[in-house]
């Protein structure tokens, strides 16, 4: 049974991801580790993120829900407007909740990293959200996001579940929807950005369009 790096707690928040990526781990011990993307959490905020509150989809009308149905493999579904405003009362609810102990709310917005990640080198796939580019629209420096529209068309998910990578050789992105496979050295740091906040950065070393294993 193929294991889904993108099928996360992350999903929780955004049902509008796109495709689940299927990944195989290595079986060379000297390549980079392959992950998914609750591994990069702590247990406690995935398990606030399991508690979290279900979305409710019974005020979607039938157009909207048929937006949150992906057309093929490779083409990340449609956020609806609905589902956005659930989301964006989700991290506004936990930003301004008073004092008190951790609830799911903590967890979205959450900077606890998994430490024994750091300087480790680890394979990885998601999306591209560009933070700085060229006039010729070279990237050279972006978010690594879980699933589609992240940072773009729904709030960004969890600062640890954000990776801030600086490619300074450039690369053109034909589209947004396109998944990667991104191998490299993992850093525990924070990195703001106007799109949102990262608890992780990445040493590139190879970056490839995905494809299942």
């Amino acid at each position: 049974m193929p294991r889904h790096p993108l099928c996360s707690v992350v999903l929780l928040i955004a049902l509008c991801s796109s495709v689940c990526l299927a990944q195989t781990p290595s079986a060379n011990t000297k390549s980079p580790r392959t992950i998914e993307w609750t591994d990069l959490m702590p247990e406690e905020d995935l398990k606030l993120l399991m508690n979290m509150p279900q979305v409710d989809h019974t005020a979607l009308s039938e157009e909207e829900l048929a937006m949150d149905q992906p057309t093929n493999n490779n083409s990340p579904q449609t956020t609806t407007s609905s589902f956005e405003n659930q989301v964006t009362s989700a991290i506004e609810q936990a930003m301004a909740k008073p004092s008190g102990g951790r609830t799911w709310q903590d967890a979205l917005t959450s900077t606890r990293v998994r430490p024994e990640f750091n300087n480790t080198k680890i394979r990885l796939a998601g999306y591209i959200v560009p933070l700085e580019y060229d006039d010729e629209q070279v990237i050279t420096s972006f978010f690594l996001v879980p699933y589609f529209g992240a940072c773009i068309h729904v709030p960004p998910p969890p600062p640890n579940q954000l990776i801030y990578v600086e490619y300074p050789q450039g690369f053109t992105l034909e589209d947004l929807y396109t998944p990667y496979w991104l191998s490299g050295t993992v850093k525990i740091e924070t990195h703001e950005h106007e799109l949102g906040l990262a608890a992780y950065s990445m040493k590139v070393d190879s970056m490839v369009e995905y494809t299942e294993e």
